[in-house]
């Protein structure tokens, strides 16, 4: 009997033993992120005429991603599963680059009208912080993808960690699309796309219009001895030979360089002596100097950019047509040493001064909204989750596949940052703003 019972203890602790590790899997810890700007069923509690306020890292509560790196090539969403009036945004809510992803987060929920209090808005916004890691924004597009089933995904990127994200989403399937300037970062997969002016629709663009509208066909470059300089440099040296131009010389410079002589001494042919005047009008700045080229052009900040310009100045060279990147728009180019800009071109795809009728539409809705002008990135986040909401309008669309083949015929969609489509490499085409410094002020001229 003893026997018998000591055999039947045993037989209980072995099947204790097996229930138990059948209850001991892992569990994903989260937290929903549960705020009024990132849910369209809450609203402000203030009277329908009281504008919203911007939004700030403070308001979201973000979920503690513990994601494990998938084993598959491949994650699929449950079948029937997806949020189809959800749409996910990865933006840096928290870290160095916290306040653009506000800025971006006020744009997209404008476009969502989640606090139109006379029509409730049909569509959640869900936000994850991708803070201002690779690992971060990983662990966002996935905890997007997989746990709250998001039918497609807004983000923004710097270029060192997009092509992560861009890899993440194509492995969890989501439609991804992307706000960076990364070239490439669509080669991922079917399932990313890039809204933005790339670097080489930029010089496009710009070559274009100086050929073209400007009479330029020799061409010298200065540039930073860095990634980016030296992509510019290949960028325009093949576009200006595609147009019929030449470019005279391309010289480099150290990226904390300030004195720029020896520089201007190579591309001038040594043509320079210390001038007893700087030009700070246009008329002066129009008088022809004796150098091989007719345009120079300069892919680099604002700021070295009129440390280049105001030498250039002193040692006599004038008449030269300045041309520059999107980083020329920046909110120090109206600062002081302007004047040594004077007549110069470059492009971006935004002017709060612009004469679209859609981007004097989104200005005003969104300065009556959060008391503030809107910026590039504002802009283009605004029309992306525009472009997002147009196509998931069409009850038609339920799957993240007929997404994908819904983007892929999107053409010429208005938008605040002008005509978009995109192609079968699931870059936006768009039409470039092209700008200019007349009388101390940016005008789109283009």
């Amino acid at each position: 009997m003893k026997s018998y019972r000591r055999s039947a203890a045993i037989l209980m602790a072995f099947l204790l033993i097996i229930l138990m590790g059948f209850a001991t899997e892992p569990v994903l810890a989260q937290k929903s992120p549960a705020t009024s700007k990132g849910n369209a069923a809450e609203k402000p509690s203030t009277a329908a005429d009281v504008r919203p306020r911007a939004a700030s890292a403070s308001d979201i509560k973000f979920p503690e991603l513990k994601q494990t790196e998938a084993k598959t090539a491949a994650v699929l969403p449950v079948p029937g599963s997806l949020q189809r009036q959800a749409v996910g945004c990865v933006f840096p809510m928290t870290g160095r680059f916290a306040d653009a992803g506000n800025k971006a987060l006020d744009a997209v929920l404008l476009a969502a009208e989640i606090f139109n209090q006379r029509s409730p808005s049909p569509w959640k916004i869900i936000v994850a912080d991708s803070g201002d890691s690779v690992e971060k924004i990983k662990q966002a597009v996935a905890y997007l993808a997989d746990q709250k089933k998001v039918m497609a995904i807004v983000a923004i990127s710097g270029t060192a960690e997009a092509n992560d994200a861009a890899r993440e989403a194509q492995k969890r399937q989501v439609p991804l699309i992307m706000i960076t300037s990364k070239e490439g970062v669509t080669e991922a997969g079917e399932y990313v796309f890039q809204h933005f002016l790339t670097p080489t629709q930029q010089i496009e663009a710009l070559t274009k219009y100086a050929r073209d509208t400007l009479n330029v066909g020799i061409f010298s470059v200065l540039y930073p001895q860095d990634d980016y300089g030296e992509e510019m440099v290949r960028h325009f040296r093949s576009e200006v030979h595609k147009t019929g131009g030449k470019v005279d010389k391309a010289i480099p410079y150290n990226k904390t360089q300030t004195d720029f002589t020896e520089q201007i001494k190579t591309i001038t042919g040594n043509k320079i002596e210390a001038s007893e005047t700087v030009y700070a009008t246009t008329e002066d700045a129009q008088n022809s100097s004796s150098v091989d080229f007719e345009a120079l052009f300069i892919p680099d900040s604002v700021l070295r950019v009129k440390m280049i310009t105001s030498q250039l100045a002193f040692y006599g060279i004038k008449g030269l047509k300045l041309l520059g990147p999107s980083l020329w728009h920046s909110p120090d180019l109206m600062k002081k040493g302007v004047e040594y800009l004077e007549g110069a071109s470059f492009v971006d795809s935004f002017l709060v001064n612009g004469f679209l009728p859609q981007t004097n539409d989104f200005v005003d809705i969104y300065y009556s909204a959060y008391g503030r002008e809107p910026g590039n990135l504002e802009a283009l986040s605004y029309d992306t989750m525009e472009m997002v909401l147009s196509i998931l309008e069409d009850q038609k669309i339920k799957t993240r596949a007929e997404f994908i083949r819904a983007m892929l015929t999107l053409e010429g969609f208005r938008g605040a940052t002008g005509s978009i489509s995109f192609g079968g490499n699931r870059v936006a085409q768009k039409d470039a703003f092209i700008l200019r410094v007349q009388n101390g002020k940016i005008e789109q001229v283009k």
